[in-house]
């Protein structure tokens, strides 16, 4: 199986292409799921334009896509010497994963980051999945937890 890995930028035939992959990510993780996806992609088309963002797209021979790696680009905000990629969105389709393409995703993102100045990798894991470990194995390391509350949820006192 050949894999070919490209940034892409974001497009109307992108978006309709890859909609239906976002939304089987969302099924398969999304803990609150009433959560209907609904991406900003004005937004996203703005932090493209201004080299802001990075989608790279893995893709099989028949050019189908296989795997995502997004990330936002900008300068920390309490250490502003410092450019940072912050994860937006990855994922392996489900009868892709076991192959090298996760492992791909991770080290090209890096060059490519690494490429841009990014100083900082940072990404999320849920704890429903194995992509925490996936990424320890790769070099990465827990730096923090993220802690989340639905305020629909919260009864008024």
């Amino acid at each position: 199986m050949k894999i070919s890995y490209k940034v892409e930028r974001i497009t109307d035939a992108l978006i309709e292409e890859v909609t239906p992959i976002l939304e089987d990510h969302r099924v398969e993780l999304q803990s609150d799921k009433d959560m209907r996806l609904n991406p900003d992609w004005d937004a996203y088309r703005m932090m493209d334009a201004a080299g802001k963002f990075m989608w790279l797209i893995a893709r099989d021979e028949d050019g189908i896509i296989v795997g995502y790696s997004a990330f936002v680009i900008s300068n920390n905000l309490h250490y502003k010497d410092f450019l940072y990629a912050i994860e937006d969105v990855f994922y392996v389709v489900g009868d892709k994963r076991g192959s090298r393409i996760g492992v791909n995703l991770v080290r090209k993102s890096e060059q490519l980051l690494g490429d841009l100045g990014v100083d900082m990798i940072t990404h999320h894991a849920k704890f429903t999945n194995e992509f925490a470990p996936f990424l320890e194995r790769l070099g990465y390391a827990p730096k923090e937890t993220l802690l989340a509350k639905r305020l629909s949820d919260v009864k008024q006192f």
